[in-house]
């Protein structure tokens, strides 16, 4: 009895295709931390830049965008190159970055 070499062929396809999409995420992850590392300088840019930061009631939380996407940037390493089986860390991002500025003056009604 011979056996069709269909299945065979099947499998590999799949395996090889499996493989591709792999290479191609990898390779999208690493433009991800590119761009994460863009932000980031944009960011300090943004923050060297801002003026006047007293005399307003509410100011950009840099520091709080730059442990987010360190936060992101970590998540992706683990992922691309895995030590072990971990658990999920769940945390999840702030998302919010607007911050009182500290003896902004009373606050108004209507802000």
């Amino acid at each position: 009895m011979m056996l069709s070499p269909y299945p065979l062929l099947i499998t590999y396809l799949v395996a090889l295709t499996a493989a591709a999409q792999d290479v191609h995420e990898r390779l999208d992850l690493g433009l991800l931390q590119r761009q994460i590392d863009a932000i980031e300088l944009l960011a300090d840019r943004a923050r060297s830049s801002a003026t006047g930061t007293d005399q307003v009631r509410y100011r950009f939380d840099y520091p709080r965008l730059t442990a987010d996407l360190e936060r992101v940037r970590h998540g992706i390493s683990k992922y691309l190159s895995p030590s072990r089986a971990q658990p999920a860390d769940l945390v999840e991002l702030t998302g919010d970055y607007r911050a009182e500025t500290p003896d902004s003056g009373p606050p108004h009604e209507h802000d």
